[in-house]
């Protein structure tokens, strides 16, 4: 199956960016009006994130949102046989001096990022310290993953993210043994921080998009534990061919700050660029199934 499919995302890769683009179109119209793919999830989640919302603006927010989710998958699949120069392109980068202060200090980093914009594009891009100033090579910029329950689909997404070698990535229940093997290292180990926490897996509860959540602890604790400075960087799509990831300090010692703040600080700036760029934020998760009171 994994073979099959493989193939035939190859194939479709090939096609002209502007034809995936048309798919998209396709594909955002089935997700949101046919198959009404987690219609109600998203709809829930913008409405109760931005209370001071219409009904037509949520609506709006809603198809914007499926419009994205459609960019974001074919060109993921256009992707796989992309040059790194072509992804870069589609790519730019801010706050370069901010990771590059903390990567000189020759230590491994926390990288926190959330599922906005199109978070997957960045695995393929073109030598760092050339295109874009960052005194890092791109083997030690890490993905930390979690591994899917579908075999196919973890190897159909492990291909996507090592095509082109423009990155390293490893399964999170693997990530802090790696890093403290590989504590005199320099690297930077991204992080997506926003998912849903396991029954039990957390006791941290942020305000986030005016309501308590639960957030996961994992890369705070793991900063803390070694000692690791955190950054965050927010992915933020200003258009088609137009994608921005930004750097920001949140502490250059996590064993110094106090409990919960390096959550709480990812959580405030993920929420300051969600309201800015809103359609672009991935609602289909159910983040809030736990309610809080």
């Amino acid at each position: 199956m994994y073979r099959v499919v493989l193939f035939f995302l190859y194939a479709l890769s090939m096609l002209p960016l502007k034809v995936h683009y048309a798919f998209s179109g396709f594909i955002a119209w089935l997700l949101h009006s046919v198959l009404r793919y987690r219609r109600s999830t998203v709809t829930a989640n913008i409405a109760r994130s931005f209370p001071e919302m219409t009904y037509r603006e949520i609506e709006t927010t809603a198809r914007d949102f499926y419009r994205n989710l459609g960019d974001v998958i074919v060109e993921s699949v256009w992707s796989l046989t992309a040059s790194t120069e072509k992804i870069g392109r589609q790519v730019r980068i801010t706050g370069t001096d901010t990771l590059n202060r903390i990567m000189d200090l020759n230590r491994n980093a926390v990288i926190m990022v959330g599922h906005l914009g199109n978070w997957e594009i960045f695995t393929g891009l073109p030598d760092l310290r050339s295109r874009y100033g960052i005194n890092i090579d791109n083997r030690d910029f890490v993905y930390v993953y979690k591994k899917p329950s579908s075999r196919t689909a973890e190897k159909i997404i492990s291909a996507i993210r090592t095509r082109h070698g423009s990155c390293s990535i490893i399964e999170s229940r693997n990530i802090l043994r790696h890093i403290i093997r590989h504590r005199e290292g320099r690297q930077a180990f991204f992080f997506i921080c926003d998912q849903n926490p396991h029954s039990g897996a957390t006791r941290f509860v942020a305000d986030f998009l005016n309501q308590k959540t639960y957030m996961i602890e994992g890369p705070e604790n793991i900063a803390v534990k070694m000692g690791m400075p955190v950054l965050y960087c927010g992915l933020i799509r200003h258009g088609r061919q137009d994608n921005e990831a930004h750097f920001e300090l949140i502490t250059d010692n996590a064993a110094g700050c106090p409990e919960g703040y390096v959550t709480s600080e990812f959580a405030r700036l993920l929420e300051k660029d969600i309201k800015e760029h809103k359609a672009t934020w991935l609602w289909s998760h159910k983040r809030w199934k736990k309610r809080i009171v």
